[in-house]
This record gives C-alpha cells, structure tokens and sequence, in this order.
C-alpha cells in the first residue's frame, strides 16, 4: 500500500566507477556531472563488489588493468551474483585495445569496450542512454509493484476488501489511465479485456479494435516459437517477465519495446489475469545505433591518426640523421681548422636543436606505436640497480652544469626484475629529464628503488618548482606541460609522460604523482617484479 505522495517519487540512479587511479575517477566525476545521476566510485574491485552488493546501479564503468584483482574479474563475479549480474558495465582501458581483449570483455557480459583517451561526447550519451534506461525500468518495476500491491490486497479476506475496494479502484485507475506506458490487462486465456490510453497511443489499436483478441495480433514475426515458449515458461514459474521485443502497429510499422509481464492468480491459485506493461524505446534503440557509428568513427580516426604520426616520425628522420651528421663534421672541423667561434656557436646550435626534434620524434613515434598497439614488449631478467646508475650517468652531465646533484638508492631494490629493459630505461630517462628540468640550481634528484611485495617500485624526487594539484592529471595526456616559466630551456614537448605512463601500463604496473609546488615533485613507477604472463 502506498502510504505517502513521496513514495511515487523515484530516487536518482546511481552510478558506479572503479579505477585504481585517483585521477582517473576525480576527472570522471567530474565529466559526470553534466548527468543527473549519482556518482560512486570505488578504488578497487574489492570495493566494488561491495558496493555493487549495496546499492542498485544502473551502470558500472569499470576499468581493466586494476591490482588485485582486474576488470575481468570483477565483471565475472558480478555476473555470478543475482542481485549484480544485469548491471550494465562499460570497460574503459588504455592499454587492452586488440581484439581478444575486446572479446574478453564481452565475453564476460559487458555491454561497451571504451579505449582511452575517452571521447567525453561519446561516453556522455551511452551513459544517458544507460541511465534513461534503468529509470524506465524502475518506474515499470514501480508500477508492477503497485498493481501487484493491489491484486494482493484484493485477494485478503472479503471484509477487508470490501471496506478498502473503493480505495483500490481510485488508485487502480489512476494509475492505469495516467500512466506514460501502455498498460493490457488479459483474461486467463489470454483475451485483452483492457487497455489504458498511453497503449492506444503508441500501438495505433483503439480499445474497441483491440478488446476481445488476442496480444499476437500485434506480432512482428521477429521472434521465433523458441522466444515465446521460454517466455511462458519464465512466467509460469516466476510469475513475472521483462524483455524486449518487437511489435507491429495498427499501419504495421514495426518497433521495438520493453515489455513486463505480471501473471495474477485468483484464490484457487488458477491464472486470472496477465498485465503486460511496455514502453515504446525506438529512439533509444536509434541512439545505441548511432553511438554503434560514432565509436567505429573514432576508432577509424584514432588508427588514422597513428598511422600519420608513424609516417610523418620516419620522414622525418632521415634529413635529422643528415642535419645532426654534418653538424658534427662542422664542429669537428671548427676544433682542427680554427673557424672562428660563431660559427662554431651555430654549428652546435644546429646540432642541439637537430637532437632535440629527433628525440620529440622518436617519443612521437614510440606513443604512436603505444596507442595504435604495435609497441610489442621483449620482456628479459635484468639487474635494475645497474640499469638505475647508467641512466643516471646519461643526465649526470646536464646536471652537474647548473650544479644539481642525483642521488641513487638501490639498498631495497630487488636483484633481478622481469620486464621489458628498454622501456624501464626510456622510463627512468624521461622521469629524470624532466626532474632536472624543472629543479633550480643547487638542488637535488633522487632515484629510489624498492622491493614492495610483488612490484617494483621506482621513485624520482626533486626539489624543483613543483605541480599544482589541478595540473597533475593532464601532464599524463600527450603534449601537455606544466608552467616552464621557472624551468631551464631543455628538450620535451609535453610527451615524457605521457610514453612513461603508457610503458607502466603496458607492463601492468602503475603511476603516481605528487607534488608540493615550490618544494618539489615525486614521480613513483611500478613494474611486477615477476611478470605472470611471461612466466
């Protein structure tokens, strides 16, 4: 029985995300919140199926690569679940973009594989579509419920029926006459003996026309005998139904809708009644379609766009080859033949800017191959400590001109480390390049590494200018940069980090940083110490 006006009033859907990244779920909150919805977010896919076993969502955006356990996982147990396994889940990854990654992930039930970076359009409207959806479902599941709260208070003892029938029938017919959805109330053999408005609305069927016959004569065809007679089955054991199907209209345009069905029983337990409540949901159908044609168009531009920067990197490479080669014949030349020193100074200008566009070249091409998944990862046993003291010494020189000291704690750092040795190396340049960048005279950088469980863990500190809060989650997109006001002129061009952080995710490993502007910056990297996938 309803007992207050409050209770017609639906509460706001609720939304899940889970990333193991703080970033990451502050920057979807906040992406989120063009939608009338509430946001959650759990850190871990432990937290999340708790969450999940809490609270109906109506969709759950569930990153792969996650420590303990991934997406994958948490999208299996919950579809173990009763009670979690229709939650809609979108994955999101940054790193899983080939096929059987994709397969993986529908195959374990999700209902959309989203590749990072995330188009914001593209995501806002499947996650309004999702949203729209379940508020449908629940103002269906309320109005079931209502009808189902009055046939039970019908069917209690014939004195107390009689004293609240007037009551009943009021709200009965409220319900049935001011309802958005189509609402057909059958007889036991299946004779529709009542619609309400909204079903002649949508169906084109007048209650005259469609009173007496049977539901099938608004039958597509598009469902097979298998379809029905599971139907029925369902809803002689469970009493109920919800699915979607299509159905023909009165001119036999045909559409899709989202039908529930209740079945009421009389006092001797025999059928009395079927309500079928439906929804007309063509436009949102139209709308998954559409979202269908705009993530296959991103995918295409996404390739397009790797495979321009592949060609224009290599092009490019062969006249820098050519520029760096001569100018070093120059400045050679210069040492033996006396040139006069400006044009020894212009000589090594030329070969310091040449060095400096091939190495934005060549992180042009590495995060071109990283996004288009070509980067193919040759994972080997190697001795990190060594690895951390020659990187070191490739910057030692930089530093030491502006007098800035590196220092390097090996003491807790595993003996061997299973991982691709390249790209630890490109990743502990790159963090070191940017450390004495943007640290003044003077002061120093530190390289730590530590055995933590199972992941290695790299740490580059420096004393430099620092990051804002609000700038740490877009100096991991490509080409961004912090404030180089303070920063020394240096090699870069916003994509450091951005290679650094698709490296770490290749491995499975992750990244963090944190900083104190005018005190100092810490990067941490972490790599699985034993890589299980090659071991």
């Amino acid at each position: 029985m309803i007992s207050s006006e409050s209770d017609l009033v639906l509460p706001r859907s609720k939304l899940l995300i889970v990333d193991d990244q703080p970033s990451n779920l502050a920057a979807l909150r906040n992406l989120l919140m063009k939608v009338d919805v509430e946001v959650m977010t759990a850190s871990s896919g432990n937290e999340a199926l708790k969450l999940c076993l809490n609270h109906d969502f109506a969709l759950v955006l569930l990153d792969v690569q996650m420590p303990e356990i991934d997406g994958y996982e948490v999208a299996e147990l919950m579809r173990g679940e009763e009670q979690t396994c229709d939650i809609p889940i979108i994955f999101l990854t940054a790193v899983y973009r080939d096929d059987v990654h994709r397969r993986r992930g529908y195959g374990v039930g999700a209902v959309d594989y989203i590749e990072k970076p995330i188009d914001e359009m593209v995501l806002l409207s499947k996650v309004r579509v999702f949203i729209e959806l379940h508020r449908s479902h629940a103002e269906s599941k309320r109005l079931l419920g209502l009808l189902t709260e009055a046939n039970r208070s019908l069917s209690l003892e014939v004195d107390a029926r009689r004293r609240s029938e007037a009551d009943n029938v009021r709200l009965a017919g409220t319900i049935f006459d001011s309802s958005a959805e189509a609402i057909m109330v059958c007889d036991s053999l299946s004779r529709v003996i009542a619609v309400n408005p909204a079903f002649c609305l949508i169906t084109g069927f007048s209650s005259a026309e469609i009173e007496g016959r049977n539901p099938r004569v608004m039958g597509s065809g598009r469902q097979n005998r298998e379809f029905y007679t599971a139907m029925w089955i369902e809803l002689e054991k469970d009493g109920k139904w919800q699915g979607e199907l299509w159905n023909r209209r009165k001119n036999g345009e045909v559409y899709p809708v989202w039908l529930s069905i209740v079945l009421i029983r009389g006092e001797g337990g025999a059928i009395d009644k079927y309500v079928g409540i439906f929804s007309d949901i063509t436009e949102r159908k139209k709308a998954e379609r559409e979202l269908m044609e705009s993530r296959l168009v991103a995918e295409e531009a996404n390739r397009a766009k790797s495979h321009f920067l592949a060609n224009v990197s290599h092009e490019f490479r062969t006249p820098l080859n050519a520029i760096l080669g001569f100018s070093e014949l120059l400045m050679i030349e210069g040492e033996t033949n006396g040139f006069v020193s400006r044009h020894r100074e212009y000589a090594a200008s030329i070969h310091d800017s040449g060095q400096h566009l091939l190495e934005l070249v060549n992180d042009l091409l590495d995060l071109s191959k990283i996004e288009a998944g070509k980067w193919v990862l040759h994972p080997g046993l190697f001795a990190v400590a060594p690895l951390v003291h020659e990187c070191a010494r490739l910057l030692q020189a930089d530093a030491e001109t502006v007098g800035i000291r590196i220092g390097i704690k090996t003491e807790r750092a595993p003996p061997a480390l299973f991982a691709d040795k390249r790209a630890v190396r490109q990743s502990l340049i790159n963090l070191l390049s940017n450390a004495v960048k943007f640290t003044p005279a003077g002061g120093v950088v530190t390289v730590e590494v530590d055995a933590d469980g199972p992941m290695t863990v790299i740490r580059v500190s420096d004393t430099g200018i620092g990051i804002d809060a609000t700038d740490v989650p877009r100096l991991m997109r490509p080409f961004e940069q912090a404030d180089s006001s303070q920063a020394r002129p240096s090699k870069g061009g916003g994509l450091g980090l951005a290679v650094v952080r698709s490296l770490v995710d290749l491995h499975r490993g992750w990244m963090r940083i944190e900083s104190v502007v005018g005190k100092g910056t810490t990067v941490t990297i972490a790599f699985p110490t034993a890589w299980a996938e090659y071991t």
